[in-house]
């Protein structure tokens, strides 16, 4: 399925954006940790002052978004990095520790950066680190958001990404970036080196 075309979607009202950051963190008043799955994992550019390996239990990391902005277009749309809830899976990537000098702009930031649309959904789960269990914001998929693909085959997945390109790159940069970082951390995937070979044939076929 090479989809034609999908959005454009519509932003979430800033007011919206905000009031979620503040439900998000209301009453926590320990240290603030962000759970990077994807494209946080090399590309954060935000203030943060410590980073572990991290594993979340019972999501598993899937191309199941829409992007028809950032690393695509309606009519060329790309795939991004969503976690679903799957019971025995285990997603790894890293605990990010949020600057407390710089906490206020740095969460900022980061909600204009995840919780640009409805895509995402930010809850507190606990991450699985080398020195223990921590409490992490996650950033969830919505899947009741116009922007949720579904759960799309191997070759689907590929079709999209190898000729989506969007204001911040290609898709395939997307998903070739995220599987070294994944490497990079030890942890070697075989369902992202399938992908990536299959983008990679699909590219030379081009």
């Amino acid at each position: 399925m090479l989809v034609l075309r999908v959005g454009p979607f519509p932003p979430l009202d800033p007011v919206v954006r905000a009031e979620s950051l503040a439900r998000t963190i209301a009453g926590h008043t320990g240290e603030i940790w962000v759970f990077g799955y994807g494209s946080l994992m090399w590309d954060s550019e935000l203030p943060f002052s410590e980073r572990k390996p991290a594993i979340l239990h019972d999501f598993r990391r899937l191309f199941c978004i829409w992007t028809a902005h950032a690393r695509g277009t309606p009519e060329q749309p790309g795939l991004a990095l969503g976690l679903l809830p799957t019971v025995g899976e285990q997603c790894n990537g890293v605990a990010l520790k949020v600057d407390k000098s710089r906490a206020d702009a740095a969460l900022t930031a980061l909600w204009d950066r995840e919780m640009w649309t409805d895509i995402y959904r930010p809850v507190w789960r606990k991450l699985a680190t080398p020195q223990g269990m921590l409490d992490a914001i996650v950033f969830e998929v919505n899947t009741a958001s116009q922007q949720f693909a579904g759960e799309l085959s191997l070759q689907e997945m590929a079709q999209n990404i190898a000729k989506a390109v969007g204001v911040f790159g290609t898709c395939r940069d997307y998903l070739f970036d995220t599987a070294q970082s994944l490497q990079r951390g030890g942890v070697n995937s075989e369902e992202f080196r399938e992908l990536c070979d299959t983008v990679e044939r699909l590219k030379v076929a081009c």
